[in-house]
């Protein structure tokens, strides 16, 4: 009979847990935190159904698909100090941007000519069908076919205020992937916030909180975790940290060790602020470009995404940035350099491990790691084996569950 560990209570181990569940399958999840969820209620809001497929399927299993609802796709940029509005429900949203001249406009159709011809192999679910684009840095390819200024302006801050890192680390296949989504934009979030979902995920399971397991140890062909027998172990946290757990490195091989120890992640700092009505009131976000200067990378506005969460006539943001050095209070000297300000609650956040990192030839690393065979029973989850979305953590719980046999 199987019984299954899963160490992290973040959304991949949590939906592992829920999709072993499904299968009567016994699985107990260990959480080192207070809480589980992990990473996933700072999420504000959801990207499209046809690139979150798996999210929108496990809303629908879990009863919440009534919960789901639209965000009105009008969105802010920074341009030389200021807030300047656009609806981007599609590409045309595009030429109304200030830091694109006649001459980066006239190139943006030759965006949408790359993504067609590229098309079959983009994706998302199958990096091995498009690993020739895993070969430069989207800063390069940008700059290559369209321009600085579309760098600057279109392609920069897409990854720079969905991942919190630049575009000259980040894999041009990562870009093309969600570009090629992104050109029909359509966003959700789930009434109350997203962290609805791990919520949902948690209950009726075995989870075990305030626990980190720091050694596992290799039992006949089982394992043993604090005294524990189980025939599977689910490994669910963030890849810098499978190292760090005693007993896994001796079950790796040379090329899983090099694997993880390559996993880099981007340090994120948001500051969730109260205010006394909202301070916008006309976009759900607003992307800072890097060009200009700011130490954030982006605002959400949960007063317009979800005004359910938020008391009558009040306001709630997040401000949010990535990197070794932001602080909370350059954040909030960010926010007051673009509006005008007196909060009545101030709350930081803090991840070490905030985003994983795709650098060009990552997804090369992910392929062949996906495809070695290691010790039965032991298998890995989470978005940095696939893509820095709520949808890479979900994706690989499920596969991690499909995986262990009944």
């Amino acid at each position: 009979m199987k019984r299954v560990a899963i160490i992290g209570g973040g959304l991949a181990g949590l939906t592992s847990a829920y999709a072993l569940k499904r299968r009567g399958v016994d699985a107990t999840v260990f959480e080192a935190a207070s809480n589980p969820g992990g990473r996933a209620g700072a999420a504000p809001y959801l990207l499209a159904p046809d690139l979150f497929r798996n999210t929108f399927q496990l809303i629908n299993d879990l009863g919440l698909s009534d919960e789901v609802i639209s965000i009105s796709p009008h969105a802010g940029q920074v341009y030389k100090g200021r807030v300047y509005r656009y609806r981007v429900a599609s590409a045309a949203g595009l030429l109304s941007f200030k830091g694109l001249n006649i001459a980066d406009k006239a190139l943006l159709p030759r965006m949408a000519y790359l993504l067609a011809r590229y098309s079959s192999h983009l994706d998302f679910y199958h990096p091995e069908r498009g690993l020739e684009f895993d070969d430069e840095t989207v800063a390069s390819f940008i700059k290559r076919e369209l321009s600085q200024n579309v760098l600057n302006y279109v392609a920069g801050p897409l990854i720079s205020t969905l991942f919190f890192y630049g575009s000259e680390e980040t894999s041009r296949w990562l870009y093309l992937v969600l570009a090629k989504h992104m050109y029909n934009t359509r966003m959700s979030t789930v009434r109350g916030g997203i962290s609805r979902i791990t919520s949902s995920l948690s209950e009726g399971l075995a989870v075990i909180t305030g626990r980190a397991i720091r050694k596992v140890a290799a039992d006949g062909d089982s394992f043993n975790i604090d005294g524990n027998r189980f025939s599977d172990v689910v490994v669910a946290v963030p890849g810098d940290a499978v190292l760090g757990i005693a007993g896994l490195d001796p079950l790796l091989d040379d090329e899983d060790r090099e694997f993880f120890r390559e996993c880099r992640y981007q340090r994120i700092v948001s500051i969730s602020v109260g205010t006394e009505r909202p301070l916008d009131g006309s976009c759900y976000a607003v992307s800072i470009p890097r060009v200009e200067n700011f130490s954030a990378a982006t605002i959400s506005f949960y007063d317009y995404i979800d005004s359910s969460g938020v008391p009558n006539g009040l306001g709630l943001l997040t401000i949010s940035g990535g990197g070794p050095n932001v602080s909370a209070a350059d954040l909030l000297h960010d926010l007051q350099k673009l509006y005008r300000i007196e909060p009545r609650s101030v709350n930081m956040f803090e991840w070490n491990s905030g985003m994983p990192k795709f650098p060009p030839g990552r997804y090369r690393q992910i392929v062949r790691f996906q495809s070695r065979k290691r010790r039965p029973g032991l298998f890995f989850c989470g978005d940095y084996l696939m893509g820095p979305f709520i949808e890479g953590a979900i994706t690989t719980g499920m596969r991690a569950a499909e995986a262990i046999g009944v």
